[in-house]
């Protein structure tokens, strides 16, 4: 058990590190243009900004969540727990200090007290998650009990679920719920004016019936033999769809309930077929759906010039909470392909088979992003080939990292 603890320990400061990183990155791009400031800390003392905007509030909390998260579950096993969320707190208000200090010296960057407290907010908020997750209240114990209930053991089965979360949190995001009744009007406009915006969209149809439909098979990887995930399965995507219409700038469109009832269908009439083919059929419609998505034109700009290939990683997607929900669509699918090989793959074949499937993913997504220049709309981006590589890369990481001294037969090691 000790041993479990360390290896589990191991890996959050590692994501921690590599997550810390990307902060400084997006903060302090383009690191060019520095220059000199009489007093970095003087955002400290100037007054607050005139206009506040909630998009910008959400993102900032956003931003540092999981850097309180991470940093929190790395000290859990080294200080007590109100003490780990005090040092995760002090550590991520440490960094966004730095970071908006430095950004004082970039001319296309502004530094505000408003952003560094929204910083240490969503540091707190992750390390009280993670405290929560270590020893978790009565309503999330029961919904722990219900997820051992459901699903298989295992820290990995965890990152499959998690893969599962981030589908949902890209169609909610950018989580700017109105319960304006002319909103929702708006919202369920495309449902009964198939003309509204554009003409029927068959490919968008295709695409979120293969996605349903993969995420579907992808669920009864994850769940117990025993059980019959074909109800909750349909619930959560239902409730997900309906959230959908509350949240500002979203459109349920006809394409996207049919395209819904459709990938439905097919994963309940799969689920009981063996789990070679689900693990198979799954992961085809995952990459089918993201294929179909990627290379739809964007009817709302498209006549707007061809744009060329972007080789600078993350560049104008840092500081946009609406662009979080184009990374989320990128990295969730390949989070999930990679726990369905890492799961599917022997102990002694994970390395190569990750490197293997991983020059496969480059190779996929490098093509189709490079066909982008030729779509209207599309924007061909180095960062969607990192993002997928990194989703890819993850599971087949934490299952080598977390996997060594198992005992010889463990649920889950392989086709679980």
């Amino acid at each position: 058990m000790l041993a479990q603890k360390n290896k589990a320990s191991g890996a959050s400061p590692i994501l921690a590190a590599a997550y810390a990183l990307l902060i400084v990155y997006g903060s302090l791009y383009p690191f060019s243009g520095w220059l000199p400031a009489e007093d970095m800390l003087a955002f400290l003392t100037a007054p607050w900004p005139r206009y506040i905007i909630r998009s910008d509030i959400i993102t900032n909390i956003l931003i540092y969540l999981p850097m309180g998260l991470l940093v929190a579950r790395a000290l859990r096993y080294r200080l007590r727990p109100g003490a780990a969320v005090i040092a995760a707190t002090a550590l991520c208000l440490l960094l966004s200090l730095a970071m908006e200090s430095l950004q004082a010296l970039l001319p296309e960057r502004v530094s505000s007290l408003l952003d560094l407290l929204l910083n240490g907010l969503g540091g707190l908020g992750g390390a009280l998650l993670a405290r929560l997750t270590v020893n978790p209240p009565g309503p999330l114990r029961r919904l722990a009990a219900l997820r051992r209930e459901w699903f298989l053991p295992g820290r990995a089965m965890d990152l499959g679920l998690v893969a599962l979360g981030l589908w949902a949190l890209a169609q909610l995001t950018p989580l700017l719920l109105s319960l304006d009744t002319d909103h929702l009007r708006k919202g369920l406009l495309p449902l009964w004016t198939p003309g509204f915006p554009t003409l029927f969209n068959w490919a968008l149809l295709a695409a979120y019936a293969c996605t349903i439909t993969g995420l579907g098979l992808f669920g009864t990887i994850l769940a117990r033999a025993e059980r019959n995930t074909s109800l909750p399965f349909i619930g959560f995507v239902s409730a997900v769809l309906l959230v959908k219409i509350l949240v500002m700038g979203r459109y349920l469109a006809l394409e996207t309930a049919i395209g819904a009832a459709m990938g439905i269908a097919l994963a309940v009439v799969l689920r009981p077929a063996p789990k070679p083919l689900r693990f198979g059929a799954g992961g085809l419609a995952l990459l089918a759906g993201f294929a179909l998505a990627e290379l739809e034109p964007a009817a709302s700009v498209i006549f707007k010039p061809l744009q060329p290939f972007n080789w600078i990683p993350f560049h104008g997607q840092m500081h946009n909470l609406s662009v979080f929900s184009e990374i989320l669509s990128l990295f969730w699918p390949f989070l999930a392909l990679g726990c369905l090989g890492a799961f599917a793959t022997r102990p002694n074949r994970r390395r190569w088979m990750a490197f293997i499937g991983g020059l496969l993913v480059l190779t996929f997504i490098f093509l189709l992003e490079w066909r982008q220049q030729t779509i209207p709309g599309r924007n061909a981006d180095i960062t969607d080939v990192l993002l997928a590589l990194a989703g890819w890369s993850l599971p087949w990481w934490w299952r080598i990292h977390t996997s060594r001294g198992e005992p010889h037969g463990q649920p889950g090691r392989t086709y679980p």
